[in-house]
């Protein structure tokens, strides 16, 4: 490459890092490579369409798998969307006794999906402190995209989904986000790009 058009080629890459934009359907997906999805959201939400929405795009950028956690809310909605639609998951299980503590109908629905997973992969055979953060950690390390249902802050100050959130963030994951409180989905790209000039 002449020297010349370096400056020039690295000027168009840093105006496309780190965009926050709201998503709409009609936009152009980049192509990249991306094969693996986790998801991560609130524990009390309860919309399907909007999951539903999170893992087209993430099917839209090529991916093959999706890492689910397994916790009450956004995780077991995410589950039985990918059931219904027939595509390859992973059920990661914190501990094998994540759902001691359910009401029956809650542990009869965890069972149900499990049976349905493509694959199981429990992480530790009983609770203990951290094996939440653990499993969380797990997911993000082999993940190209978080699909994340996030309404709080994006700095990662409490809870099980700020952190996960954070830490997909720090390991530079590209993120589809929707936002409860304001309706909308956005884009979070990278922060950097490996730039070959050689």
């Amino acid at each position: 490459m002449a020297a010349s058009k370096i400056p020039a080629l690295l000027q168009r890459v840093d105006r496309t890092l780190n965009r926050e934009t709201q998503y709409t359907f009609e936009e152009p997906f980049e192509p990249k490579e991306y094969h693996t999805a986790m998801i991560t959201g609130h524990r009390w939400f309860e919309y399907d369409i909007k999951v539903d929405k999170l893992i087209t795009m993430a099917l839209n950028q090529g991916v093959s798998k999706f890492l689910c956690g397994m916790a009450l809310g956004t995780d077991q909605i995410a589950a039985e969307i990918l059931v219904r639609r027939k595509l390859k998951w992973t059920a990661v299980i914190p501990c094998a006794d994540q759902h001691k503590l359910w009401k029956p109908h809650q542990q009869s629905r965890y069972k149900r999906l499990l049976e349905q997973a493509t694959e199981q992969r429990c992480l530790y055979q009983t609770y203990s402190t951290g094996v939440m953060h653990a499993r969380n950690q797990w997911m993000v390390s082999r993940s190209d995209i978080c699909l994340a249902v996030f309404s709080g802050d994006p700095s990662g100050v409490g809870g099980g989904t700020a952190s996960t959130f954070k830490m997909a963030r720090n390991r530079n994951l590209l993120i589809y986000q929707y936002i409860p409180a304001e309706s909308r989905f956005v884009i979070i790209e990278p922060a950097y790009q490996q730039l070959s000039l050689f």
